[in-house]
């Protein structure tokens, strides 16, 4: 009797997954065999998403099933809930959504998700967090050490693709801009990255850095909207769609340099202190070298070319770092070479 060699049974089972992630897609082969469902299984749980906390519970259900995950998206509820056994798992990366922490709880939830974090991470991504906070980055230095990729955004929460009235609101309970200003926690954004810098210390693999803060004051965004306000209040607050100060003449006339100025030096700071560091990422309303302002058939309509992917138009503000003879060298990736 012959049998099919594991790795020709592993190699079709992944080529199927690959174009459709789903249990159903490879449910037949899995009933082949014993060994075909242990390797399809194994195939399937590799890489998962696990968005609600109900598919979470199921999932779990499956004996053993969490030994074979590597690569988890899951959410802040799923999480805390301890619905997978997240200690005993042996993931490489984790997507993390903290879309349902506030302000008030981030403190409680850091404490109990971190510590049980797998410290054979070697990619971590957290997103929509209401702030971040010296403690969360400490916690993440000090539980998952050989971390290669850490990615921290807040920028998702704010809310640019409904109505002028949600984008003010969502701006209102996340610290989105945490550099200047009288309510801001940072002077300057050299001291942001001074302190980053001193929480991630500890990680000493760390070659690419996410943090989804914009680096121009909240005046900025604040401006933004009350200039905006007397159009809104003669055609009505929905007369057209809000857009982000990306698109605004008057916000890059007077934000815009300053703050791609702050981000070069922010990101040489954190290239100075992390070793390892090759790449860092800021989230910036100031990507390109000017203003796209949108039409006024852009304003009363959802255009998806008009927005950034995640409906937003804050995009990444990436700086390369090279490093020769103790020279350090940061220089900015243009739109153009994207």
């Amino acid at each position: 009797q012959r049998h099919l060699p594991v790795e020709i049974v592993e190699h079709i089972v992944n080529g199927v997954l690959c174009n459709v992630h789903a249990f159903s897609s490879i449910a037949a082969l899995s009933l082949a065999s014993r060994q075909f469902r242990h390797i399809t299984l194994r195939a399937y749980f590799h890489r998962i998403s696990l968005p609600r906390l109900v598919r979470a519970t199921r999932i779990a259900g499956i004996p053993q099933c969490f030994l074979w995950i590597r690569h988890l998206s899951t959410t802040m509820q799923v999480v805390e809930k301890k619905a997978l056994p997240m200690h005993k798992m042996q993931l490489q990366s984790l997507v993390l959504s903290c879309e349902t922490v506030s302000m008030f709880s981030l403190a409680t939830s850091v404490l109990l998700v971190v510590p049980h974090l797998p410290d054979t991470l070697t990619s971590l991504k957290l997103g929509s967090l209401p702030h971040i906070t010296q403690s969360l980055l400490e916690r993440i230095s000090g539980r998952c050490k050989d971390l290669k990729e850490l990615e921290i955004s807040v920028i998702e929460q704010l809310s640019a693709d409904c109505c002028w009235t949600c984008f003010e609101d969502s701006s209102s309970y996340v610290k989105h801009s945490p550099v200047g200003g009288p309510k801001a926690v940072f002077d300057t954004a050299e001291d942001l990255a001074t302190l980053y810098a001193r929480c991630l210390r500890p990680l000493r693999s760390l070659q690419r850095l996410s943090i989804g803060v914009l680096l121009s004051p909240p005046e900025a965004l604040a401006e933004h909207i009350e200039h905006h306000a007397s159009i809104r209040e003669d055609r009505g607050i929905n007369a057209y769609l809000p857009y982000t100060p990306a698109r605004c003449v008057p916000c890059w006339e007077t934000y815009g340099l300053r703050t791609r100025e702050d981000e070069l030096v922010a990101a040489m700071k954190l290239a100075q202190v992390l070793k390892s560091l090759e790449v860092v990422r800021w989230r910036s309303w100031f990507t390109a070298q000017e203003a796209s302002v949108p039409s006024a058939d852009e304003r009363s309509s959802v255009n998806p070319d008009v927005t950034g992917e995640d409906g937003r138009e804050a995009e990444w503000a990436i700086f390369e770092i090279q490093r020769k003879e103790r020279r350090i060298k940061v220089w900015r990736e243009t739109v153009a070479q994207r």
